[in-house]
């Protein structure tokens, strides 16, 4: 066999070989058990709560294919035995929202109206056809509080941080809070500052979160911690923020801001990877902290 045919298969070869390790990690879940009736599904994409109740089982944040949405139905009913009668979504971003196409036509699918606005205007040709039965179909503004059967789930949009349109679910019986994107743990967040996330304004947004009576917290992106953990993740974003406008007010630029060893409250903190870097780093976070400081960048209505 010639040089170039040895090259073409092994080229084939390594790219089977990826793709191989590519459809492993979407297909792998793993679940841990935090009450009861209340479990936490880890994968590619953010991290899912299920809730089983009276009224049939309750899940949060479908991850980022309609793959994965089936797959998390499947891991749902080993747990609970009950079909899915009630979705949430925390946002609108892929990695939570886009296995909404997976689960029944006619599921209650509740998000906040900002988050829908969001996908409409971002996810509207994902969401077309059939797949468009699965958009939220229940929204609100502020708070929402729902009884299913002997659960009680407390719905809160505390304000502006990650994006202008998160919500976070207290359990009330668990006394647990699934955050979505407004905590990640140990890992440096995205900042959407063109959907209307605010580095300045999410350390007041989680004072509402800290209000709520929880002790067990289930992040966005990381494992199940507690309220101390919460607590560290306002004090970086506060940090961070002190940092953008300072650097606005004394006329620093985006390089020098990235140069900065004022932010100190990242120890341990690693970027997000799905499979490969997505971005999610120290400069990033950095940067859109600058940016919001000085107003440089484009808020998509």
């Amino acid at each position: 066999m010639r040089i170039w045919q040895w090259l073409v298969v092994s080229v084939v070869v390594i790219v089977l070989a990826f793709c191989g390790y590519v459809f492993l990690q979407i297909r792998s879940l793993t679940v841990e058990q935090i009450t009861n009736d209340l479990y936490v599904i880890y994968g590619l994409g953010g991290n899912v709560a299920v809730l089983d109740t009276d009224e049939g089982t309750v899940i949060v944040d479908t991850m980022a294919l309609q793959y994965q949405g089936h797959r998390i139905i499947e891991e749902a009913m080993a747990l609970t035995g009950k079909p899915i009668t009630l979705v949430i979504n925390t946002h609108y971003h892929v990695d939570h929202s886009h296995g909404n196409p997976a689960f029944k036509p006619g599921t209650r699918i509740v998000a906040t109206k900002r988050t829908l606005h969001h996908l409409l205007q971002t996810d509207a040709d994902y969401f077309s056809g059939e797949a468009g039965k699965l958009l939220p179909n229940d929204t609100f503004d502020h708070d929402k509080e729902i009884t299913m059967g002997n659960k009680t789930l407390r719905l809160v949009h505390p304000g502006r941080g990650h994006t202008d349109g998160d919500l976070v679910v207290l359990f009330v019986e668990e006394k647990t809070v699934h955050s979505g994107d407004l905590f990640f743990y140990l890992h440096y967040p995205k900042i959407d500052l063109e959907a209307g996330g605010s580095v300045a304004e999410w350390g007041d947004t989680l004072d509402k979160v800290l209000e709520l009576p929880f002790h067990t917290l289930i992040p966005g992106h990381g494992v199940v911690t507690n309220r101390p953990k919460l607590e560290q993740f306002q004090a970086f974003i506060r940090q961070l923020a002190s940092i953008g406008k300072q650097a606005a007010d004394e006329g620093l630029s985006l390089e020098e801001t990235l140069r900065t060893d004022k932010l100190t409250e990242d120890k341990d903190y690693k970027d997000v990877t799905m499979i490969v870097d997505i971005g999610f780093t120290r400069q990033s976070v950095l940067q859109s902290a600058w940016q919001e400081a000085n107003d440089a960048f484009e808020l998509r209505h």
